[in-house]
Formats: C-alpha cells, structure tokens, sequence
C-alpha cells in the first residue's frame, strides 16, 4: 500500500514537472517572438525618423514635404497595421497550444485521480 501511494506521489510529481518545464518552454517561445516582432518594429520606427528628418533636409517646398510626410505616415500606419495582425496571429498560436497542454494535463490528472481512487478502494476492501 505505501509503496503503491509513494509510487503515485513520485509519478505525479514527475508529472508536474514535466508540465511546468512545457508551459516554460512555450512562454520562453512566444516571449522571444514577441520580442523579436518589437525589435523589428523599434527599428523600423527608427528608420522612419531618420527618413522623416531627412525630409525636411531634402524637400523643396511645403507640398513637397507634406507629400513625403504623409507617404512616410502611410507606411508607418500600414505596418502597424502588419504587425497587430501578426501579434494576432502569434497569440492565437500561443491560446492553441496552451489550451493543448491544459487538455493533456487534465487527462495526466485524471488518470492519476482514478489511479489513486484503484488504490484506496484496494485498501478499504
């Protein structure tokens, strides 16, 4: 019977830590896609205000300058627009496979439950 609770303990144990090690694993994955999307964007922004001050160096005129301004404001809204779409996306990944580790983990859990459930009724009979 202790053989068989502490047999229980170890594998659930075992369980466990196999599950936080996946969960870690996948927020490690999704932290340094997040990251690396942030990156990108810091240096996209970069580049756009380098090009903006280069127009104002650059330009002829008034129209001249708004018309690079507002080319440059298009650009800058459309990869916004990219990167939330992807961030969407990424997120969307992340629910997915967490949800798949939650459903694995409640399936780990209940065979353990009725594991344990075999081996009380075992003692009690």
């Amino acid at each position: 019977m202790q053989k068989e609770i502490i047999s229980i303990i170890e594998k659930s144990t075992e369980t466990t830590m196999e599950s936080a090690r996946k969960v870690a694993e996948l927020n490690q994955r999704t932290f340094e896609k997040l990251f690396q999307q942030q990156a990108d964007l810091t240096a996209f922004y970069m580049d756009a205000t380098t090009r903006s001050l280069e127009l104002f160096g650059k330009a002829k005129g008034y129209q001249d300058l708004m018309a690079g301004q507002t080319a440059l404001l298009r650009e800058c809204g459309e990869r916004c627009i990219t990167v939330m779409r992807d961030g969407m996306a990424m997120a969307n990944e992340s629910v997915t496979e967490y949800s798949a580790l939650a459903q694995e983990g409640f399936k780990a859990a209940q065979a353990e439950v009725a594991r344990a459930s075999s081996v009380a009724m075992k003692a009690a009979a």
